[in-house]
């Protein structure tokens, strides 16, 4: 039996991102992680050749960056291994083969209206109105993104007092859809738009969604978009490092068969090799909530309305088909020398072919000309390839059930030989022949089989629907990371902010501190 003040179930981002902010405040800290490794949604394989370094899931650190707590630590991390890398000019990549000269968001706001304004003076405007209105709600936003969730009134309440605040709030309550289609004119821009909006997998017609735009068009000119030197795991292993430093433990490879639940409290968890890891002051679950309440709890510990909304919270239907490559040359695209400089690219056509996307995902059919989203990060960071080599990749959502009864086990490899590739291949027609040296097919197969959190190949910690953001993610009177039972806790995407990477953790951990009586959260 081993003892710490703190136990943690998982060992993902989040979790270990909740582990570093506790171990900085000096309690001794236990992640214990299944896998091989830790990560969760941030680990690096050479799947497809040796020397080539792949991002399996979560790549781009975007909210990261404005998580002021993991800020804090970060110099030390640095420490550990942790080396940021940032475009210093060209983020994202919008090629277009309609004949346009397709679209380059810079980290420049102004590099970026002129690319827009090249199919629209009146998008290009309308574009940078929404990036200044972020100064006047950045430092609302970054404290609403890295709390507890505010009551579902208070955002109306705020804006109800005026006419401004109420045709604000009419926006945030559009679909991403009616959003595009009142605030751009020209269908290419608003394809664009709608492919950003729709990335954390809502639908398009969903409604809610419009407050998104006014978030995620200006934080990649405020935080751009980096990648850490070496590959997206090196953000774990340098907080596990961390961790460890400060006394912690790290452990790998074993299973939490239990929450170990004395006197109405959580007292750590039993493995499945019957080893007892105690926490002394709280045990903390960074696992999906049906795996944390139903199989680590069991039912029987549950209230019934509690056990009831675990068994109805939804992960959705949407999963995604990505290529990993091991590439002899960059991807070279047909807008030019701006364009294949991006190392990210969203590649979509136009609306028309997002509407029969989605319509196609909803009836369980592989989508027959798909939007994509490429990264050769390579192209920031040399490490990941052998030299002058490269790694790309490429992927769409697809719905994580098929009509005709088939599996993605089965259609897999298929689906990106006759649809992906040659898609890719319309605007980097380079990406052939033995440009490709090797190749690795994810799917919901895959990321079932390699996370039990990826439940149905879903990767975003549970559906982003209304029912299931704010204070009602992950369960209504439970958004405050507390669960139940007393002194344990949940971290993870299916809390409050949801998927992507963002340390979120940290929030957790501040919730805890400030429940010891070790340091004041503030939130409130």
């Amino acid at each position: 039996m081993s003892d710490f003040d703190v136990v943690i179930a998982g060992g993902g981002v989040n979790a270990l991102a909740c582990a570093a902010t506790l171990a900085r405040h000096g309690l001794s800290v236990c992640v214990i992680e299944r896998n091989a490794n830790v990560g969760g949604g941030a680990i690096t394989e050479e799947v497809t050749l040796p020397g080539f370094r792949h991002d399996l899931y979560g790549s781009s650190h975007v909210w990261i960056q404005c998580n002021e707590d993991f800020k804090a630590i970060q110099p030390e991390l640095e420490r550990y291994g942790l080396k940021y890398i940032e475009p210093s000019d060209h983020i994202t990549g919008h090629p277009d083969r309609g004949g346009g000269p397709g679209i380059v968001i810079h980290k420049d706001i102004e590099k970026t209206c002129a690319s827009i304004a090249q199919y629209s003076k009146a998008d290009a405007a309308r574009y940078r109105g929404v990036y200044a209105d972020f100064e006047q709600v950045r430092e609302g936003f970054i404290k609403a993104f890295f709390s507890p969730p505010a009551m579902p009134s208070a955002l109306p309440r705020a804006l109800e007092t005026s006419e401004a605040g109420l045709r604000r709030l009419r926006e945030f309550s559009m679909s991403a859809r009616a959003w595009v289609e009142s605030n751009f004119e020209n269908d290419f821009i608003k394809a664009v738009m709608l492919n950003w909006a729709l990335a954390p997998q809502i639908l398009p017609d969903q409604e809610g969604a419009g407050q998104s735009f006014y978030i995620m068009i200006p934080a990649i000119h405020y935080y751009g978009q980096a990648i850490p030197e070496g590959g997206s795991m090196e953000l774990p292993k340098a907080m596990a490092r961390y961790v460890e430093a400060h006394g912690g433990k790290v452990m790998t490879r074993a299973s939490v068969a239990s929450v170990i639940v004395e006197n109405g409290r959580a007292a750590g968890v039993r493995l499945e090799d019957g080893q007892e890891v105690r926490g002394r002051r709280a045990t903390v679950s960074a696992l999906d909530p049906k795996q944390t309440f139903l199989k680590l709890l069991g039912e029987e510990r549950l209230e019934p309305g509690f056990a009831s909304m675990v068994k109805g919270f939804s992960f959705g239907k949407i999963s995604i088909c990505r290529a990993q490559l091991a590439l002899s040359e960059a991807p070279e695209f047909l807008n030019g020398a701006d364009m294949s400089a991006c190392p990210f690219h969203r590649i979509v056509d136009s609306m028309p072919q997002m509407i029969k996307f989605y319509a196609e995902i909803a009836m369980g059919v592989p989508p027959s000309d798909p939007f994509l989203w490429s990264a050769c990060w390579t192209k920031l960071d040399p490490s990941r390839a052998p030299a002058g080599k490269h790694t790309l990749i490429f992927d769409t959502y697809v719905s994580n059930w098929l009509a005709d009864g088939r599996t993605w086990d089965e259609i897999g490899e298929d689906y990106y030989a006759c649809v992906l590739l040659p898609k890719l291949q319309q605007y980097a027609p380079n990406i052939a022949g033995d440009v490709i040296l090797g190749h690795h097919i994810q799917h919901r197969g895959t990321l079932e089989a390699a996370n039990l959190s990826f439940v149905e190949g879903t990767t975003n910690g549970g559906e982003r629907i209304a029912a299931q953001l704010g204070s009602f993610r992950p369960f209504p009177g439970y958004a405050h990371y507390r669960s139940p039972v007393r002194d344990l806790y949940m971290t993870g995407p299916h809390c409050h902010p949801g998927g992507g990477i963002s340390a979120m953790g940290t929030i957790t951990a501040r919730v805890m501190l400030d429940d010891m009586g070790i340091a004041p959260a503030n939130f409130w």
